[in-house]
């Protein structure tokens, strides 16, 4: 304790005050002369921190190892992890890279025995990677763009069991009469998938692996990788061997977030595109014509801000004509009971319920808050019954597709399938990757998240952003986040949040405001038309959904004799 009080005294002469550094302190410095210096008035402390600092045993250097991975994870600069490797708190950068390596090849074992036990799901999607630094070669093409799949392996839990994925033979014989397209690479990326999890083609007698040829196999994706690996097992029906017809496959459609789509009124004043040229007024043409899933959840979220306030200051105006703003009542101080009560009535005048043109909109247990909390939650069964009203809304709004899948996936999970798959495939639709309460997710987050990570923040900087470089980082994403998370907790680092902090809307919500002040939607004026009539697409998608239902059994009279089943089969089934 003297040897410290001592150094850190200002008669040691080391103080060194970075708020009022100089040019000639910076130049008289010398690692050389502190080190001398530390020896001579500090012997036990120099002894100390050089055992902790020892970064040449490679048996005993485990806060340089951390420290070293780290580094790499966050791209710190080759001369940063040279400065810091000097000085003995990191290990170098060629061992860094041997480490990478080795973990790369744990990784890869792990993926093996975890599929090689056949309780797994697949999920892979593809994303694309521009590598600029690249220099072109005489003797090949230089593509700066690459097309990569990238892929997630997740174990089975709830008591999932071999027995319950025994079952191809049985679905395989169901799964033939599908349509067909080109699916050669969807082909090609399952059998390179399944490699990877340790799984070959049992027919192979070179290979000593387990005979996946009566198992099931979950994959999940979107709804295009869907359709092609039905259109894979059609294609290869015809295959002697069930490996080469895919039969071990059983396709997971994962729950995708649904698009909102641009309305198609811009010529009425109450209307979203009227608020999109106070909003985003030099993005009028975008919202005109595709406007991508953030952008125009953004839209809502800014629109839904303004509404609300108009609803407020309508509401307070009526109750007190002196209210003339929402200005002049927070003026007049009210308590946090009013505000309550306040909020209580406009939840009841506003928000559409029951009695709004006969169930025109949803009921709030089928409301999208809903959707989501179950998400979260993980509560599959009120997961699938807040789906099953958007089947018709999607028919209605020309999602065929969208509905087609999701229904007949619904059918197929509760009508089609054994009872052990059943389960499988219902446990399986959200998963929980953190294992915490409240962070179940759709397993297509988790593969947007893990390309997120795989193509931006790893995978190396400038020149050493390559392709093999990303192939080889690609299985320690989660490796790399411990490690920065480690880090971060342990030496206590601030500022851990991605997030971007909020935009000021102060002026622009006052702009559209004020429009709203003069053509407010939530004051009854007599003789104002409307020149845009929200259809109910509840009830047209319905009809849709009867109409294709009636032809259906005009030309099969198989169906009808057979009972084939519908969605009011699963709500019964659910409820």
């Amino acid at each position: 304790m003297d040897e410290i009080k001592h150094l850190s005294s200002e008669e040691a002469g080391w103080h060194f005050g970075a708020l009022h550094v100089t040019t000639k302190q910076l130049e008289a410095f010398s690692v050389d002369d502190m080190a001398i210096d530390m020896a001579s008035c500090a012997p036990a402390l120099w002894d100390l921190l050089g055992i902790l600092m020892q970064g040449t045993n490679q048996k005993s250097n485990a806060l340089q190892s951390i420290l070293g991975i780290f580094l790499q994870s966050v791209h710190a600069p080759q001369k940063v992890i040279d400065t810091l490797s000097r000085i003995g708190i990191s290990i170098s950068c060629n061992t860094i890279n041997a480490a990478i390596r080795s973990l790369s090849a744990e990784s890869q074992n792990t993926l093996h025995a975890l599929g090689q036990s056949m309780l797994a799901c697949y999920a892979y999607d593809n994303f694309n990677v521009d590598l600029k630094s690249q220099v072109p070669l005489a003797e090949k093409s230089n593509d700066t763009l690459k097309h990569l799949t990238s892929s997630l392996l997740f174990p089975l839990q709830h008591g999932i069991t071999l027995n319950d994925l025994k079952c191809s033979e049985a679905l395989w014989r169901h799964a033939m009469d599908i349509n067909n397209s080109t699916v050669t690479g969807n082909i090609q990326a399952v059998v390179s998938l399944l490699a990877q999890g340790g799984v070959h083609d049992p027919a192979d007698t070179n290979l000593n692996f387990p005979d996946i040829s009566q198992h099931v196999v979950l994959f999940h994706g979107d709804l295009g990788t869907g359709e092609r690996l039905q259109a894979a097992q059609l294609r290869q029906s015809i295959e002697a061997t069930p490996w080469n017809r895919l039969q071990h496959m059983a396709c997971v459609d994962a729950i995708w977030r649904l698009f909102l789509q641009p309305l198609t009124a811009r010529e009425d004043e109450t209307s979203l595109m009227r608020d999109v040229t106070h909003l985003r007024p030099k993005e009028t043409g975008i919202y005109c014509s595709k406007p991508g899933f953030r952008r125009m959840h953004q839209l809502v979220g800014h629109a839904g801000i303004c509404w609300r306030l108009d609803c407020w200051r309508v509401y307070v105006k009526s109750k007190n004509p002196n209210y003339t703003s929402l200005d002049a009542f927070a003026a007049s101080e009210p308590t946090i009971n009013i505000l309550q009560d306040i909020a209580n009535e406009l939840a009841k005048l506003y928000v559409a319920g029951r009695d709004l043109y006969q169930m025109c909109c949803q009921p709030c247990e089928r409301r999208d808050e809903e959707l989501s909390y179950a998400m979260n939650h993980g509560d599959i069964g009120r997961v699938e019954t807040c789906i099953i009203p958007w089947i018709p809304i999607l028919k209605a709004t020309g999602k065929h597709k969208y509905a087609t899948h999701m229904t007949n996936f619904l059918l197929n999970v509760h009508f089609v399938y054994p009872e052990g798959l059943r389960r499988a495939v219902r446990y399986h639709i959200l998963v929980n990757p953190s294992g915490k309460e409240m962070k179940w997710r759709a397993v297509d987050w988790c593969v947007e998240l893990n390309n997120l990570f795989t193509k931006v923040k790893n995978g190396g900087k400038g020149p050493n952003r390559t392709l093999e470089r990303i192939l080889l980082e690609s299985p320690l994403v989660q490796a790399y986040r411990n490690a920065q998370t480690m880090i971060q907790k342990n030496f206590l680092h601030t500022h851990l949040t991605t997030n971007h902090a909020a935009s000021n809307m102060t002026k622009t919500f006052e702009g559209l405001c004020i429009k709203m002040g003069v053509h407010s939607p939530h004051i009854v004026i007599p003789g104002r038309k409307s020149r845009h009539e929200i259809v109910d697409v509840l009830d047209k998608g319905r009809e849709l959904m009867e109409k294709g239902a009636r032809g259906e059994t005009d030309q099969s009279e198989d169906m009808l004799a057979e009972g084939g089943v519908e969605m009011d089969d699963v709500l019964i089934e659910l409820l």
